[in-house]
């Protein structure tokens, strides 16, 4: 039973997911560079609301490098909260079953 309810490595799904939102916002940060904006407008005004959240952020080169410091720790954090959540609920279910399966034993 325990084989079907693999747990997730803490770590490594916070490293992997990281590392995929720090290239997301690097990503979406440059493409908008890359791409430039009409004459008159602002380069990603979406994307430049961020930096209510993100100090220091902005659509700009140097602002890609921060936001890939600030994917990773966003993205690491998610991914450390899921593993632990996946694994504690895991834990429970498979202690409840356990538990039910031992007091069905002694009827």
């Amino acid at each position: 039973m325990r084989a079907a309810f693999a747990k997730l490595d803490v770590v490594a799904l916070a490293v992997a997911a990281g590392c995929i939102s720090a290239l997301v916002l690097w990503a979406a940060t440059a493409w908008l560079l890359l791409r430039g904006a009409p004459p008159g407008m602002h380069v990603g005004p979406h994307l430049v609301l961020l930096s209510h959240f993100l100090p220091g952020y902005s659509v700009s080169w140097s602002g890609s490098v921060l936001g890939l410091f600030y994917g990773f720790a966003i993205g690491a954090i998610g991914g450390a909260i899921v593993a632990i959540a996946w694994n504690l609920s895991h834990f429970v279910y498979l202690m409840s079953v356990a538990r039910r399966g031992n007091l069905l034993g002694d009827l």
